[in-house]
């Protein structure tokens, strides 16, 4: 679990991008450890009803079975164990009622109950233990806006009415479910009016109360997520029109009853109508939804994950270990046998007067048998395991280039490696000069894929990209080109 006192500021980490360059108004769950992702609008306008799944270990995106209700925006969803629901929505030309069962197992759709309450959509929902719980929404247009709440079970495979929502006629709700109870806030009224206000739901006895509003400007097409017993809300924008995107989020703690702000990493780019996976409790995953260029609005293709314990160390990590056995094993060992004998045997004959005899025989001998040993046994052992993984740029070739401003002359940037197949970056000296500006990747046919603040270090995930030419170009406050440089993936 992640610790709440780590998260002073959501840092957010760019991952793999999703194919078809972006989405908008789709869905997003977490199911059997994968971050799922689909349906909604394209940035060529058409609806699409394919289904993309991330994993968050390999970082790789693939497709997995397509929707089978068509192609869709502002359909419900929810997880429950290992399968996830999906229903509702509408098309060009056509609004929902159908509503499907994905087995996250067998990856197979199934055809469930239709929502008895008539087409819905841009509804929000919440679960508590095996039952689903659908708050808000609309018929499709702004002035059939609905307060209705229902409540799915899937074992029985059956819809029932609940208490209506307090908080008004409401699309593009904040919810989220905490313990036994549920909770709905923020969303738009009919009359484009947006709202801070938000309820806690009660299903044992069917009841809304009132808790604290969410603090600081009225916000709408949020984000949200619980860790730990607190609830995250986020993003979103403070108006209908024009736009004004955030990236900030709110932490909600029912035991208090309180709201703490929380600030997102600068790189993370500003959105609405994001969509958000939570993997195995404690992974956070975001992708799609809308972006702002001046007046235009982006749909997303980039994927971002909620950093864990994280720290200064953002390009590589090292493990150091240093085991160290010494030993010294000395044996002295001297030994002195020494055998000592003195014998004299000697015969001196005198002879005079009277014989006398002297004896004094002798026998010198002197026996050193000495035994010295010396054992110095010493075995010293240094080991250094390090394991070091660097974030390694094999840069075959690098672009120089520099641009020319009024007020800070000449901009160096490099962009490497190019031609590429993993990342590519874009490097400034000066990048502060140029607060506000921004990056585009963008295909050959001019369609932005990826949208990004412009930094001292940019980086591009281009491994879900097809072989082809590619552009990096800056764009200022008014829309204008500074430049455009080729990349090539490969």
């Amino acid at each position: 679990m992640i610790s709440t006192s780590s998260l002073a500021q959501l840092e957010w980490e760019s991952k793999a991008s999703l194919p078809d360059y972006g989405l908008s108004q789709g869905v997003g769950f977490g199911v059997r450890g994968k971050a799922i992702f689909g349906l909604g609008r394209q940035p060529d306008n058409n609806y699409t009803n394919r289904m993309w799944q991330y994993d968050p270990n390999t970082e790789l995106v693939s497709q997995i079975t397509s929707y089978p209700g068509g192609g869709s925006v502002g359909c419900i969803f929810f997880v429950i164990g290992d399968k996830a629901y999906v229903g509702m929505g509408q098309s060009k030309t056509n609004r929902y009622t159908d509503f499907y069962e994905y087995n996250s197992v067998t990856a197979v759709w199934t055809s469930k109950a239709s929502f008895p309450g008539g087409v819905l959509v841009s509804a929000a929902s919440f679960t508590i233990g095996d039952t689903a719980y659908i708050v808000g929404g609309s018929c499709g247009g702004t002035t059939c806006y609905n307060n209705d709440l229902w409540m799915y079970v899937p074992s029985t495979n059956s819809w029932t009415q609940r208490a209506d929502f307090p908080g008004g006629n409401r699309p593009d709700l904040s919810t989220f479910s905490i313990g036994q109870f549920g909770y709905a806030g923020n969303g738009i009224s009919s009359s484009k009016t947006l709202s801070n206000n938000f309820w806690r739901y009660n299903p044992s006895n069917n009841s809304w109360i009132s808790i604290a509003s969410m603090p600081g400007i009225n916000r709408r097409s949020t984000v949200s997520f619980v860790i730990d017993g607190q609830a995250y809300i986020g993003t979103g924008t403070f108006n209908w029109t024009p736009i004004v995107n955030q990236n900030d989020f709110y932490r909600y703690n029912p035991t208090g009853n309180s709201w703490t702000q929380f600030t997102s990493n600068s790189n993370f780019v500003p959105r609405h109508s994001s969509k958000l996976a939570q993997v195995n409790d404690s992974t956070i995953i975001i992708a799609t939804g809308f972006s702002q260029s001046g007046s235009q609005y982006l749909s997303m293709a980039d994927i971002w994950q909620l950093k864990v314990n994280s720290d200064t160390c953002d390009y590589y990590d090292t493990t150091f270990v240093q085991d160290t056995l010494f030993i010294n094993d000395t044996t002295f060992t001297t030994i002195y046998d020494t055998s000592y004998a003195i014998v004299k045997d000697t015969q001196t004959v005198y002879k005079l007067d009277t014989i006398e005899v002297y004896v004094i025989d002798t026998f010198y001998r002197t026996i050193f048998d000495t035994t010295y040993v010396t054992n110095f046994d010493t075995v010293t052992i240094y080991t250094y395991d390090t394991i070091t993984r660097y974030v390694t740029i094999a840069v075959e070739d690098t672009l120089n280039f520099s641009i020319y401003t009024d007020n800070c002359f000449n901009i160096t940037h490099k962009l490497y490696p190019n031609p590429s197949s993993e990342m590519v970056y874009l490097f400034s000296n000066n990048a502060d000069c140029l607060t506000g500006y921004r990056l585009e990747f963008i295909d050959a046919l001019g369609r932005i894929l990826e949208t990004k603040p412009y930094a001292t270090l940019v980086s591009f995930d281009v491994r879900s990209y097809a072989r082809a030419l590619y552009f990096v170009r800056l764009i200022g406050k008014d829309g204008d080109t500074l430049f455009s440089k080729k990349v090539v993936i490969r």
